[in-house]
């Protein structure tokens, strides 16, 4: 197809053409960039000369500051983006972290605005081409925001690394999404019911994978990851907790916080063992099938699979007509009894893998009615009496 022919305007570096019988602007700068190469800035498909000529001081300003590099990036598109900031994050990255990455902005993100250039991205094209149709299928505030924030950082990265000289969004309106969720710990007796209908009516696997996330706080892939030969140690009543496992296999944990020894107490041992003596019955005909030796098994013999103990908790909860929870609400309710019982927040912070800060910030609501007791606690100390006008001392 044949070039369409450029004729100058009376402006300097602004031409105009024909596109399909229609009259279209265009610009062109020729400038030297960091390595002091001649470069040259070509823009078309302007529907008036303003609009070239706006574009062009806005290069030609860019330049003038020092900001060549968003000039040559001028048509990096958001995919492109994304593969650089990939690259630029995967030696700091956990292979997990580089995975859910790519696996969140290939689902969510790329095939909706993947082709937008970043310089295009503004508030109406995240809502309008991003979060909208997610809110159209349904997907909870919790959700989009998640992979909103994914979005952001990329352009974070952007700004930070002069590709873009500024991000053109901000939060997203969420009103008409779906709320997530939103559920306090259980209580004990919430715990105590769903144990023992663990217990009675369901299978040993279950019982124990439930009994072990709420009397240890373990997260779900600490669980999967344990094995007898190294993690339990019932002569010296530990469990060593150092490594987790998702659906790519087992890993070390994110953080030096996660690597700890938890203290087995009696009941915790107890279930241990009786649940020892089941695997080992199973392991006759199925050792197998769990070569590396992993705690937690089907009745098949296999190691549980990242989606097993979530399955078990709907399937319990829709039968036992019990409100939903997650496994995760099992961490949650260990952490806020044991905040409530006064057991200091470093301690607390220590057996569950996770920061102080973190502990603070996440479970600000266990700490309040310690605040209220502090308060309470200085009118025991000293009781003082209502103001009451006297007479002015005399100077």
């Amino acid at each position: 197809m044949a070039r369409e022919k450029m004729t100058k305007t009376k402006i300097d570096g602004i031409y105009w053409y024909k596109q399909k019988g229609k009259k279209k602007f265009a610009y062109r700068y020729k400038y030297y960039d960091s390595s002091n190469k001649r470069r040259e800035k070509t823009e078309r498909n302007f529907d008036t000369i303003e609009k070239a000529e706006r574009a062009l001081i806005e290069v030609k300003a860019a330049i003038l500051d020092g900001n060549a590099s968003f000039v040559e990036n001028d048509n990096l598109t958001v995919e492109q983006l994304n593969e650089i900031y990939i690259e630029a994050n995967k030696t700091n990255w956990k292979p997990t972290s580089e995975r859910n990455h790519i696996y969140v902005m290939d689902k969510y993100v790329l095939g909706s605005i993947g082709r937008i250039k970043i310089k295009s991205v503004n508030n109406l094209i995240i809502q309008r081409e991003l979060i909208d149709p997610l809110i159209n299928e349904g997907f909870k505030e919790g959700t989009l925001l998640s992979i909103y924030r994914r979005v952001n950082a990329i352009f974070s990265f952007a700004v930070k690394n002069e590709f873009l000289d500024r991000k053109r969004f901000t939060s997203p309106n969420l009103k008409k999404a779906t709320e997530s969720i939103k559920r306090n710990a259980l209580t004990i007796n919430e715990v105590t019911e769903i144990l023992e209908i663990a217990r009675t009516k369901y299978k040993i696997t279950h019982y124990t994978c439930l009994s072990l996330l709420f009397l240890t706080g373990m997260r779900v892939g600490e669980l999967r990851a344990l094995q007898w030969e190294t993690d339990i140690d019932f002569e010296n009543n530990l469990i060593h907790i150092n490594k987790t496992k998702d659906r790519f296999g087992s890993r070390s944990p994110k953080t030096k916080n996660s690597y700890r020894k938890f203290p087995m107490n009696e009941s915790i041992k107890s279930i241990l063992l009786d649940y020892r003596k089941w695997y080992e019955e199973i392991m006759e005909s199925c050792n197998f099938r769990n070569p590396e030796g992993h705690v937690i098994i089907t009745y098949a013999g296999e190691p549980i699979g990242e989606r097993y103990l979530k399955r078990i908790i709907d399937l319990i909860c829709e039968r036992e007509n019990i409100t939903y929870f997650t496994p995760h609400f099992l961490r949650h309710t260990f952490v806020t009894i044991q905040l409530s019982n006064n057991i200091p927040v470093s301690t607390v912070a220590a057996l569950v893998g996770d920061t102080p800060e973190t502990i603070y910030k996440v479970y600000a609501h266990s700490f309040a009615k310690d605040e209220v007791h502090a308060s309470n606690l200085m009118d025991e100390i000293i009781n003082l009496s209502s103001f009451e006008k006297t007479k002015e001392i005399k100077k």
